[in-house]
C-alpha cells in the first residue's frame, strides 16, 4: 500500500509539472478593395460617362509586395474583382489574398472594365500589364460613341508601417479611377439676331474622328496618376444618336436662343440644344482645316421668318481644328488642339444670320457754274 501511494503522488507530481506549449499562427486579414471614380467602362453596369459604380461593374487588380531583400513577389495578375449592391456595397474576388507581414509593403494597379485587361482582340493581341510597374499598352479598342469609357486606377502603395507595424488594422485598399478616353457634348443655339426665326437642324454628323486605337500607361504614374497616351488606328462617322444618351433628328430640330449672346461682351451660352449628348471618344489630336481628314462637323439647317420664303443652308462645314474658347463673333482667339484623356469638352455653334435689308436715298444734283450766252 505504501508502494501504491508514493507511486500515486509521484504521478501527481509529474502531472503538477507539465506545461503545454503551442504556436497559434494568426491569419492576417484577407486583402480587400475599395473605390471610387475620379473627375469626370464597356461597363457590365455603369452608365457611360458617369462617375458612381454598380452592381456587376469590374476592375482587373494587379499588384506585388515588396522589402529589401529578396526581390518583389507578384500578387495579383489580371485578378477580376466585381462590385456587389446598388449603391455598391463591396467588391470581391475569387481566390483571396492575404496580407503578409514578412514583407514592408505592397503596391496595387487596376483597370476598369476588367476586360480592357484580360481579353484578347481577333488577332489575338491582349493587354499585358506589367504587375510590378503598372505599364502596359491594349489591344486595340473600338469606340462607338456609347462605349469604352475606361478607366485607369492610381497607383496605390500599402506600407506595413500604415498599420501600426502590420497589415492587420489597414482594412480595404481604397483605389480611385480616372477616365483615360474623353466626353464630347455639342450644341446649337442661335443668337438673339434671330429671335423672331424659326432656326431648325436637319441633318447632323462627326466625320473622320479618329475611334479605333491603342491605349498605352506608361511606368512614370507622375505623383501616382496613370501617364495615359492614345494611338488612333481607324476613323469613322458619329451622328446625333451615338452618343450615351441618344438624340433623334427624324424630324427637323429647333434650336434654342441664345438670349445673352454679345459679341462685343462675351457670356456662358443662357440657352442651347443638343446634337450629340456625352459621346464617348478616343482622345486625339485635331487635324488642321486645310489639311487631310481633318475632324469635322457637317450639318443643314434652315432659317425661317413669318412673311418670308425658308432659307436653307445645306452641308455647312465647321472643323474641330478651328473651335475657339470665347463665345463672342470670330474664331480667332485660343482654339482647341485635341480631345485629352479624362476631360469632358462642350462645343457651341452659334447661328447668327441677319437678313439683307435696303434702304433708299437720292443723290442730290449736283451744281455747276452758270454758263452765258450774249445775243447782240
Amino acid at each position: 500500500m505504501k508502494k501504491i501511494m508514493i507511486l500515486a503522488v509521484a504521478a501527481i507530481a509529474m502531472v503538477a509539472c507539465t506545461k503545454t506549449y503551442e504556436v497559434v499562427e494568426t491569419q492576417a486579414p484577407e486583402i480587400g478593395f475599395n473605390t471610387w471614380a475620379e473627375h469626370l467602362t464597356k461597363a457590365e453596369a455603369r452608365v457611360q460617362g458617369t462617375n458612381t459604380f454598380l452592381a456587376g461593374d469590374t476592375f482587373a487588380v494587379y499588384g506585388y509586395k515588396d522589402k529589401t531583400s529578396p526581390a518583389p513577389a507578384t500578387v495579383f495578375d489580371d485578378v477580376v474583382v466585381t462590385a456587389s449592391g446598388n449603391p455598391v456595397s463591396g467588391w470581391d474576388y475569387t481566390n483571396h489574398r492575404f496580407w503578409d507581414s514578412n514583407y514592408d509593403s505592397y503596391t496595387f494597379f487596376a483597370i476598369s472594365p476588367s476586360a480592357i485587361g484580360t481579353e484578347a482582340d481577333g488577332n489575338n493581341s491582349s493587354t499585358n500589364v506589367n504587375p510590378q510597374t503598372g505599364a502596359f499598352v491594349t489591344r486595340a479598342i473600338t469606340f462607338a460613341g456609347n462605349n469604352n469609357d475606361i478607366l485607369v486606377a492610381d497607383k496605390k502603395i500599402v506600407n506595413k508601417t500604415d498599420g501600426s507595424g502590420n497589415f492587420n488594422s489597414f482594412g480595404v485598399v481604397p483605389l480611385v479611377f480616372n477616365h483615360v478616353a474623353s466626353l464630347v457634348d455639342i450644341k446649337v443655339k442661335k443668337a438673339p439676331s434671330l429671335s423672331d426665326a424659326t432656326v431648325t437642324v436637319s441633318a447632323f454628323e462627326l466625320s473622320d474622328i479618329d475611334n479605333v486605337g491603342q491605349l498605352s500607361v506608361s511606368d512614370a504614374y507622375t505623383a501616382s496618376h496613370p501617364v495615359a497616351s492614345w494611338t488612333g488606328t481607324a476613323r469613322t462617322t458619329y451622328s446625333p444618336g451615338s452618343g450615351v444618351t441618344p438624340v433623334s433628328i427624324a424630324s427637323p430640330i429647333e434650336i434654342d436662343e441664345d438670349d445673352d449672346f454679345d459679341p462685343a461682351s462675351p457670356t456662358t451660352p443662357s440657352g442651347s440644344t443638343f446634337l450629340v449628348n456625352n459621346l464617348v471618344v478616343l482622345p486625339q489630336t485635331f487635324r488642321a482645316s486645310g489639311g487631310t481628314n481633318p475632324q469635322k462637323i457637317t450639318m443643314t439647317y434652315k432659317i425661317a421668318v413669318t412673311g418670308s420664303a425658308d432659307v436653307e443652308f445645306a452641308n455647312k462645314a465647321l472643323y474641330f481644328y478651328d473651335f475657339d474658347n470665347v463665345n463672342d463673333a470670330d474664331n480667332n482667339d485660343s482654339a482647341i488642339a485635341s480631345w485629352e484623356p479624362g476631360k469632358h469638352y462642350t462645343f457651341y455653334i452659334t447661328i447668327d444670320a441677319h437678313a439683307i435689308s435696303f434702304s433708299a436715298s437720292i443723290t442730290d444734283w449736283t451744281s455747276v457754274s452758270g454758263y452765258h450766252y450774249l445775243v447782240d
